[in-house]
């Protein structure tokens, strides 16, 4: 039976000084920020790859470098302890916004100790000049700026994620003159505001060949070509320029570090910390120029090489791929040759992660009316983002599991940690010891690790060209999202901001003739942009609804594709990605950056959300209109116009009488799997500058925004409330257990979800209990995994504990749970989203 281990002193001592530390206040510092702008302004005849190649090395020339008392591993984000940056280049819409707060609230929420973010008077003014200078240079405003003019008239549609968030409710109804489109789209859109992200580059090169073999080889390059520059050679050799800064940075920036460990070793007094700090210093000289010889020294690379990809701003969802894999070479002898012990090992994995955990983004600071900060937003700056895969198969197809493997869950069952994820690769020769570790830690610790499953997600991969000896190498990116670390360019989050759009609002615009039918007032004069596929009230079959549907999903599709294509001409241009470039495999062959088409291997996702609403909506059109006909189409839209108001018979005779998806009901899941397969083949069928698109499920909490800007549906759900989120059932209607819930989430095609799928799942703690519950979990999850089920993310909590944490959220500090693609501290996240959790159902058997 899984036995979660001890816990170190040194580790529990780290996890108080971080809780004490966090209830205090993070500081938003500036040294990034001034370092960054500085750069650029000197700089503004550079081309882009080597303003962002030298902008990194200068840093890395000039940040503050840091040791913290009892600490085994160094790479700091910032100046102070846990400190973070705002990322000026993205956007700048709500740092705007913050800056003009007047003193006394700008005092109150950003300027005093115990605030949100805390932010000095001298930090402030370098903010403010960083502001200034990168409003008109951001990616948002380069992006706005080549977009076409069709894009004004997707405001309000409902449909695609941009210009449908909450500001869009709130806009004029009259039309916006072209001199103001860039800076009201930017209001309204909040489009393209973070970067693209979501990629897994080679950590294993930095910790096989090291900085100086990279820096020696891009030079190569170089000098092949020297006084013969010809066809295209110029762009690959301002390419292999900027990745000679980018190594040499990572060199100075490791000798940095050595240098200050060993002036601390010289410095303390004789014992067992002297010895350490000198055994640190030998090791980070090391890796400044060679391989890393061991373990300790694999993991301080990847930290330093992770540092860097943060500094370098493409810093949204940075995964850290096969952990378990390309660290755990060393593990084995190590423990073989005495250098550890199953506990130090322990201490060092736990000591690791907690690490990387240090290193998180500020997406976007929340303000509301009132000037308060919404500080329990989801996605203010606790968003590391970060993600790493254990377990699955070597490339040659054998099992991968090593001690390193069941090391990192121990570190998940007993730290209760939300960042980074951790997902788990199953396959049919994946060890018991791994279920049970997998299942024990993701019950006591909110959904940590997730689990995937080898026999859909590799056939998925292949399908869209990766080799199988590639695909057999995958790790889970961002949220679910697999790709080929270290080889693939995946994109997999879109265009990192506006990666979903709303099947809810697209099987709207199927019965209502291309129009949003959201009331005037909730959305922009609704909107009307889509194609003439008819009314229901002048259909004649559900043929004819299901054929409108298509068209309109093929419309939606192809305007976010075109958006994110247009997007990432301005966003390769003028922010490529030289941190990564230096590791992906292809790019220094090519001589390409990675959003060039540089790595080996290039993709696109798109997220489609609410198939449970579709697919029970769609099924309740077909019934009460078509087959039963009890209901005519003209009822059924006023009942959806009124929000049900006069039709409570009809909504309960729905919600208690027709069949719904999620209950192994085969004429409902049949519609679900159609409508699924409909945008399956659209978004596979799709492509974007540097390959193919792949479609997915995982929603995070983009269900919450759409729904409540979607009107009543068909379904029965009222106006305003929460879609269903990823492929689960409307929250509440999966009513015959779990068997029947997978079950009906296996009869969809997710082999076509080669960009990723989530499914969600909750327990009563009691059917869990033991090793019993533990068994008859990984039974349940290995069956639908041989049903065609490609992921399982699962709580166990009961809706008690969780109305009690609303309550008295000092007691349920540790409560973590599993929301979408992340975890969360429960009593941080915001009420709304607190509330749509505590909905969905609960299994008790």
């Amino acid at each position: 039976m899984f036995t979660p281990a001890p816990i170190s002193q040194r580790v529990k001592d780290l996890k108080i000084k971080r809780k004490e530390h966090d209830q205090g206040h993070v500081i938003l510092n500036m040294e990034r920020t001034k370092i960054y702008t500085d750069y650029y302004k000197l700089h503004e005849w550079e081309l882009p790859l080597l303003k962002r190649a030298g902008a990194l090395k200068t840093w890395c020339e000039n940040c503050t470098v840091r040791l913290e008392d009892d600490e085994i591993f160094v790479a700091n984000l910032g100046p102070d302890w846990r400190c973070t940056s705002p990322y000026v280049e993205w956007g700048v819409g709500w740092m705007k916004e913050a800056l003009a707060l007047p003193e006394d609230v700008w005092y109150r929420e950003w300027g005093c100790d115990g605030v949100f973010a805390y932010v000095s008077p001298e930090a402030k003014k370098i903010w403010q000049d960083a502001v200034e200078y990168w409003e008109p240079r951001t990616i948002q405003a380069t992006t706005l700026g080549d977009q076409p003019e069709g894009i004004y008239n997707l405001i309000g549609d409902n449909c695609t994620s941009f210009g449908n968030r909450s500001r869009a409710n709130n806009i004029s109804a009259n039309p916006i003159p072209p001199s103001e489109r860039v800076p009201e789209l930017a209001n309204i859109m909040r489009a393209s505001d973070i970067c693209q992200g979501h990629y897994s580059p080679d950590y294993k090169k930095i910790i096989d060949r090291g900085w100086k073999s990279l820096r020696d080889e891009a030079q190569a390059h170089m000098d092949a070509i020297e006084g013969k520059v010809f066809h295209d050679d110029a762009s690959k050799y301002v390419f292999w320029r900027a990745m000679v800064r980018v190594a040499e940075g990572g060199m100075i920036l490791t000798k940095r570090y050595a240098d200050l460990v060993a002036k601390a070793a010289e410095e303390a007094p004789e014992g067992a910390r002297k010895d350490e700090l000198a055994k640190m210093a030998d090791g980070l000289y090391n890796i400044v120029e060679n391989p890393a010889r061991n373990t300790w020294e694999s993991m301080q690379c990847t930290l330093i090489y992770q540092l860097m990809l943060h500094t370098d701003g493409q810093s949204h969802g940075i995964t850290l791929g096969r952990m378990d894999q390309y660290l755990g070479k060393f593990v084995e002898q190590e423990l073989a040759d005495g250098v550890y012990t199953e506990e130090s090992l322990q201490e060092l994995t736990d000591l690791f992660i907690l690490k990387l955990g240090d290193y998180f983004s500020v997406m976007r600071v929340v303000t509301a009316p009132t000037g308060t900060l919404a500080t329990k937003s989801a996605y203010n700056y606790v968003c590391g983002g970060q993600h790493f895969t254990v377990g699955g198969v070597t490339p040659e197809g054998e099992d991968a599991t090593n001690p390193l493997t069941l090391t990192f869950l121990q570190t998940y069952a007993r730290l209760y940690l939300i960042d980074p994820s951790i997902s788990v690769r199953m396959h049919d020769g994946t060890p018991y010891e791994v279920w049970e570790a997998a299942i024990e830690s993701s019950k006591i610790s909110g959904g940590m690790p997730i689990l995937e499953n080898d026999n859909v997600i590799i056939p998925a991969l292949e399908s869209k060209g990766i080799s199988h000896e590639d695909a057999n190498d995958y790790a889970i990116i961002g949220c679910v999202e697999p790709a080929i670390g270290g080889k693939e360019w995946s994109a997999s989050g879109s265009n990192g901001c506006e990666s979903f759009v709303n099947l809810v609002g697209i099987m709207n615009m199927a019965i209502h003739n291309g129009r949003n039918p959201m009331p005037q007032g909730l959305t922009p004069n609704g909107n009307d942009f889509g194609p003439k596929t008819g009314d229901l009230r002048d259909m004649k079959s559900f043929e004819e609804l299901k054929e409108a549907f298509v068209k309109q999903i093929e419309f939606w599709v192809d305007w976010h594709v075109s958006y994110v294509n247009f997007y990432e001409l301005a966003y390769g241009e003028f922010f490529p990605c030289v941190s990564a470039s230096l590791t992906m495999e292809g790019c220094m062959d090519s001589g390409k950056d990675v959003l060039r088409g540089g790595s080996k291997y290039n993709s696109t996702g798109l997220t489609g959300a609410g198939i449970g609403n579709v697919a029970d909506s769609l099924c309740a059109i077909k019934k009460l209109v078509f087959e039963d006909k009890t209901v005519t189409a003209d009822e059924l839209l006023d009942a959806l116009n009124k929000n049900w108001e006069g039709y409570e018979e009809l909504q309960q005779y729905i919600d208690n009488e027709l069949p719904h998806y999620g209950n192994d009901i085969e004429e409902v899941d049949e519609i679900a799997a159609w409508a699924m397969g409909v945008f399956c083949d659209k978004v596979n069928s799709s492509w974007g500058p540097r390959g193919p698109w792949r479609p997915s499920t995982f929603t995070m909490t983009v269900h919450i925004d759409f729904g409540r800007q979607t009107m009543a549906t068909p379904d029965g759900r009222f106006l305003g409330t929460p879609l269903a989120e990823a492929i689960s059932p409307r929250q509440g209607f999966d009513k015959n257990g779990p068997t029947a819930y997978l079950t009906s989430a296996a009869k969809l095609p997710q082999v076509k979800l080669g960009n990723g799928d989530q499914c969600n799942i909750k327990f009563t703690p009691s059917v869990c209990q033991g090793e019993q519950g533990t068994r008859h979990l990984q039974q349940l999850i290995s069956t639908y995994f041989d049903q065609g089920g490609m992921q399982v993310q699962f709580n166990v909590v009961g809706v008690d504990t969780l109305h009690d944490a609303q309550e008295h959220p000092e007691d349920h500090q540790n409560l973590i749970v599993r929301i979408a693609g992340f975890s969360a501290y429960f009593v941080e996240m915001p009420k709304v989203l607190q509330d749509d959790f505590i909905t969905r159902t609960e299994h008790e058997g």
